[in-house]
């Protein structure tokens, strides 16, 4: 496992996530949008997630559920 620092370039991306957000009107936490920043700053862009319903709105991010995944 590794763990990614939050640089100035995520929190940049992660509220340009959720900015972008708000203007359609489907907002959701800052720190979801910080998670997908991250995420998307290592080069991953599939989350493994419950919360479907967040994540599935970030156009970038493709989000599925631990069942997707035969867990």
């Amino acid at each position: 496992m590794e763990i990614v620092e939050l640089s100035k370039e995520i929190a940049v991306e992660g509220g340009r996530i959720y900015a972008e957000l708000v203007k359609r009107e489907e907002e959701i936490e800052l720190n979801d949008c910080l998670i997908a920043a991250t995420s998307l700053a290592v080069g991953v862009k599939d989350i493994v997630t419950r919360d479907i319903d967040h994540f599935s709105r970030i156009e970038e991010i493709n989000a599925v559920t631990p069942e997707d995944l035969g867990f």
